[in-house]
């Protein structure tokens, strides 16, 4: 039902790596201060704002992920011609 039309190998660059282990290490920083602010009860607005980060940094990582460990591939999906049979009239 559906036909690979282009694939591409990913690149695989090491600078792509680096980032990714960069951007963990800021992850889990930002981790650990939400962790110990939930621990501490300290302000609940530095504590979202951590959370936030965290989450930027985890779509960071997935984007670059996505771009430069996962080939590139298209697919294109063949559709099923609508056409219904025609059927006899009862009477």
């Amino acid at each position: 039902m559906s036909e690979l039309v282009r694939s591409e190998p990913p690149t695989e660059a090491l600078s792509a790596l680096v980032a990714i282990y960069v951007l963990t290490f800021i992850l889990l920083f930002f981790g650990a201060l939400v962790v110990l602010g939930l621990l501490f009860a300290w302000n609940v607005t530095w504590i979202s704002l951590w959370i936030g980060a965290m989450f930027i940094a985890t779509a960071v990582i997935t984007d670059i992920y996505r771009r430069n460990f996962l080939p590139d591939e298209m697919v294109v999906k063949t559709r099923i011609p609508k056409i219904t049979p025609r059927r006899e009239l009862r009477e």
